[in-house]
């Protein structure tokens, strides 16, 4: 399927996470789950603008993203206008949100990533803009180390950030109102199941436990 985008100028998050994910697995690590992974982190840098800069030249500003219209024409958006759409996880964000190549290119750089197959020989290099700033709305993990993490070790980098003395017992902090404030902070953790929680909850306690030791 691939081989089909390589005259294709941008691709929808459905169509680029299908195609780039199972090629970022590898042979090691789950191609579904590492498509999630990397939804979660394109939706961070959007909802950031880290790809309103990256986009090619037009009149004097560089927008990578693109919002297919009800015509099926690439329309301009920006980063801050997607908020409310990914975190209320609207359907039709991954099929009619698009990336632009030089915007795809920039991500992969910046986050130290083989570039998708298909955009790989690109015949000019990506100019990426260093001007990035801006709120930052909620990167709750590192990018870059995300794509290479599973949900166990995501949830147990939660747990370290908010409960650096160890996770309270469920007597005095529910499991269920934890799994909760997990969804919460990461919707993208969602299905979580109790055999994930309860592993990362005694990973993350046991090295509490060690380290006082």
């Amino acid at each position: 399927m691939s081989k089909l985008f390589r005259t294709k100028e941008c691709l929808t998050l459905a169509q680029l996470s299908k195609a780039w994910g199972p090629e970022l697995a590898g042979d090691d690590e789950d191609p579904a789950t590492c498509r999630e992974i990397l939804l979660h982190v394109l939706k961070e840098d959007i909802i950031n603008g880290h790809l309103d800069v990256s986009g090619p030249p037009r009149h004097g500003h560089r927008l990578g993203l693109r919002l297919i219209t009800d015509e099926w024409s690439p329309g301009f958006i920006e980063g801050r206008q997607l908020i409310d759409p990914i975190r209320n996880d609207y359907p039709w964000v991954l099929a009619r949100v698009a990336l632009t190549k030089e915007a795809v290119l920039d991500f992969a750089q910046r986050h130290q990533l083989s570039p998708p197959s298909w955009w790989a020989d690109a015949d000019e290099p990506t100019e990426i803009s260093r001007d990035t700033k801006g709120n930052v709305v909620k990167p709750n993990i590192e990018p870059s180390a995300s794509l290479r993490f599973g949900k166990q070790p995501r949830v147990a980098e939660y747990l370290s950030e908010h409960f650096p003395a160890g996770v309270p017992d469920p007597g005095l902090y529910s499991r269920q109102a934890l799994k909760s404030d997990l969804l919460k902070w990461d919707p993208s953790l969602k299905p979580l199941d109790e055999a994930t929680l309860k592993k990362a909850i005694e990973k993350h306690n046991a090295g509490v436990i060690k380290q006082k030791t």
